[in-house]
């Protein structure tokens, strides 16, 4: 009985670890698009990869084939948007994350909330790769705000 135990969860394991790398779950349902390469999903939408994590309401990600395997390029996220990255949330109305070029950005609504800080704005671009933090305002009612934690 010990063995059949042990291989099954050895099993599951090993599926679950080939898979690891990046998902999508979606509580109403996901559409895979093979001639167009993409993958369509709405409904409590959750997409993780190995930078980032992401919830939204809908979601489309774009993928290539890469050493055999699906690996997504461009994913767009719509409605009640957050990503986590590090320690950092970057939350909007919309987004895009962009694995080629590294950058994510967000926009309506715009906020990033870290140990540190809070910022809030419009638009917001993260650069992955040079750890940075764009942040921009649109019209004239506009504002961004930068609030630091006080020590």
């Amino acid at each position: 009985m010990k063995i059949k135990i042990s291989l099954i969860f050895f099993l599951f394991f090993s599926y679950s670890e080939s898979f690891s790398e990046s998902y999508i779950k979606a509580s109403n349902g996901i559409t895979w698009d093979k001639n167009n390469m993409t993958y369509s999903a709405e409904g409590n939408v959750e997409f993780k990869n190995d930078e980032i994590k992401a919830y939204a309401n809908k979601m489309k990600a774009f993928y290539n084939i890469e050493n055999e395997k699906e690996v997504f390029e461009i994913v767009n996220l719509d409605t009640d948007v957050k990503i986590y990255y590090d320690n950092e949330i970057f939350s909007s109305n919309s987004a895009t994350y962009n694995k080629l070029s590294s950058l994510i950005t967000l926009y309506g609504d715009v906020s990033i909330v870290s140990p540190e800080r809070y910022l809030s704005g419009d638009e917001l671009i993260v650069d992955l790769k040079n750890n940075t933090r764009t942040l921009k305002t649109i019209g004239k009612e506009s504002l961004a705000e930068a609030l630091i934690k006080d020590e």
